[in-house]
């Protein structure tokens, strides 16, 4: 860490730290197209790049999670081939960052990978399912990386999952809490986020943890993820940081 760095974080360290941030991830491709890469995964490659700032960044002011829209539950819709190319270009990523938690190299750092992962090839899925547990045992940041997923199959499946433990297979109804479907949901590893960031510019969730961000404070910056650096998140923070009456009275009022 700079000198200049650990000033910055000493002093943003003066006020509250959100104890969660989610990431949604937008503007890989216009980046691609505003800076006229021709390679069809150039502008997700660039994406990975400040996936690993953040993610130092987060550590260095220990956050204790964070959490990554990496791919939504409708992406899938796009061109096969631009599909193909994220999710190979995801496998090659995970694989060396397996190669670093063997080494010894990630230690502060565990994986999670939450979503539909059945919609994943198969050794993509396998890679994932074996990064987190080679992370498994690790303390420090808790990263999420949100794949497959949105939250409106998120609360289907929760549904599912609650009735399956709730009623079993007994003919008697049985009345379900919000409680028991919260505890279903994928993201129950994690509490709920307190800074949502969105680049790109847009200011929408795109059905992203839109259950557990009603009590979220969501900050866009026009900057493209690919152009996200440290004094944007610095400046979310300190956005959060003003905030903080606000949040509390609404955290109250809920």
């Amino acid at each position: 860490m700079t000198v200049m760095r650990r000033f910055i974080f000493k002093v943003l360290c003066v006020g509250p730290i959100p104890n969660h941030i989610s990431f949604i991830m937008d503007g890989n491709r216009r980046f691609a197209k505003k800076h006229n890469l021709q390679d069809l995964d150039a502008g997700h490659r660039a994406g990975f790049v400040s996936v690993t700032h953040v993610l130092q960044y987060c550590q260095e002011i220990e956050v204790p999670y964070v959490t990554l829209y990496a791919f939504g539950h409708d992406n899938f819709r796009r061109e096969p081939e631009e599909v193909k190319c994220v999710m190979d270009l995801m496998l090659e990523k995970i694989e060396l960052t397996i190669d670093q938690a063997i080494s010894g190299n990630l230690n502060k750092l565990k994986v999670i990978f939450i979503g539909d992962l059945n919609m994943l090839n198969e050794r993509l899925k396998a890679a994932a399912q074996r990064l987190m547990e080679v992370t498994e045992e690790n303390k420090g940041l808790m990263v999420v990386v949100c794949v497959a997923y949105s939250t409106s199959h998120e609360i289907v499946h929760a549904i599912r999952e609650s009735c399956v433990r709730k009623c079993g297979d007994g003919d008697s109804p049985q009345v379900l809490e919000v409680s028991d479907i919260e505890e279903c949901m994928y993201t129950s590893i994690v509490p709920d986020p307190a800074l949502v960031i969105r680049t790109g510019g847009r200011d929408r969730l795109s059905n992203f943890m839109t259950w557990q961000t009603s009590r979220s404070l969501l900050h866009t910056t026009a900057a493209l993820w690919p152009e996200l650096g440290l004094w944007h998140l610095v400046w979310a923070i300190l956005k959060f940081q003003r905030m903080q009456n606000y949040l509390q009275k609404k955290q109250k009022l809920d």
